[in-house]
């Protein structure tokens, strides 16, 4: 599985999660309890107005009233550790992709001398302190979520998804191992971890590669609006029986459906159609449509066109 397809993936994942998320804690949390509030603030008043007598009862209110803002701050804190965490792993996963992809390259080039061999340890050896780090992660978010103290199927879940993924991930590795074990490396060595500073100086450079490309990815579906509606891309808003309502991209639109672009690459996508209407947003003035019977899209401002939008839909007639 390639580093691209992992970020793309990763995209995906990334908005899955915050969704859930979302629809785990706002309800149960927030709503609930922001209704205690305010109920608690309309008796506060009401007793207020009972007089002096009833400033005890007043009092205990409030700090209940401030207990339970309290939590909500805690819970609030809660989610955004686990965005965190979670965008952690995956970035985690897609690093050390990488470096399989750059061992298996340099495997052709044993022969080259010690300096191919370094690297290749160099590499297992990051491997290691990023699995290290995921499973560290892990074992943090059960902390938060016991700590939490919801028993939530879906974080339960998820948190079962990404254990599977970095196991998987240490069967990939351990038999990476191996290989290069037939190669006469050292699997004491092997099996090693950088130190700290070596480590963040090691993979600095790979995370502002994949910071940047996933600034420059960008992704776009071509197809009637049957083709595009039965992939799962595109939807009618506001239609009656059918008839009318606007063409517009679902909210949890089939991103398999897309190919992927390097915005500063992709400066000519042909349409293959004579007519074509898009179904999402691309500033004017950032690309011209060129040709009769069959269209091709020439984008002369990438930054302009894709800043509205990194995925574009094109609808053929």
């Amino acid at each position: 599985m390639g580093l691209t397809y992992l970020l793309k993936v990763m995209d995906t994942q990334n908005t899955t999660l915050i969704n859930q998320l979302n629809l785990i804690f706002d309800p149960i949390s927030k709503n609930q309890d922001m209704k205690k509030i305010a109920l608690m603030f309309i008796s506060a008043v009401i007793l207020a107005s009972c007089g002096t007598s009833k400033k005890e009862e007043i009092n205990r209110l409030q700090e209940e009233n401030q207990a339970l803002q309290s939590e909500l701050d805690v819970k609030d804190s809660t989610l955004t550790l686990f965005e965190e965490s979670f965008a952690s792993i995956q970035q985690n996963l897609a690093l050390i992709s990488q470096r399989e992809d750059n061992i298996e390259v340099s495997m052709g080039d044993l022969k080259e001398g010690t300096d191919t061999r370094e690297a290749i340890t160099k590499d297992i050896q990051a491997i290691n302190n990023l699995l290290a780090d995921n499973k560290s992660t892990i074992e943090k978010m059960d902390r938060q979520l016991k700590a939490y103290g919801t028993e939530s199927e879906s974080m339960k879940n998820m948190l079962n998804q990404l254990s599977e993924d970095i196991e998987s991930k240490e069967e990939e590795i351990a038999y990476l191992k191996e290989n290069l074990t037939a190669a006469n490396f050292t699997i004491e060595i092997l099996n090693e971890m950088l130190d700290s500073a070596e480590f963040r100086n090691e993979i600095q450079a790979d995370i502002i590669q994949i910071q940047a490309d996933e600034l420059n990815r960008a992704y776009f579906a071509i197809g009637t609006f049957k083709d595009l509606k039965d992939n799962g891309v595109l939807e009618k808003d506001g239609s009656i029986i059918g008839m009318g309502g606007s063409k517009q991209l679902k909210e949890d639109f089939n991103s398999d459906f897309f190919a992927e672009v390097d915005i500063t690459q992709a400066m000519s996508i042909p349409l293959n159609a004579a007519k074509v209407e898009f179904a999402t947003t691309h500033p004017e003035g950032s690309y011209v449509l060129e040709g009769e019977e069959e269209k091709t899209l020439k984008i002369t401002d990438p930054f302009k066109f894709w800043s509205a939008s990194k995925y574009l839909v094109v609808i053929t007639k």
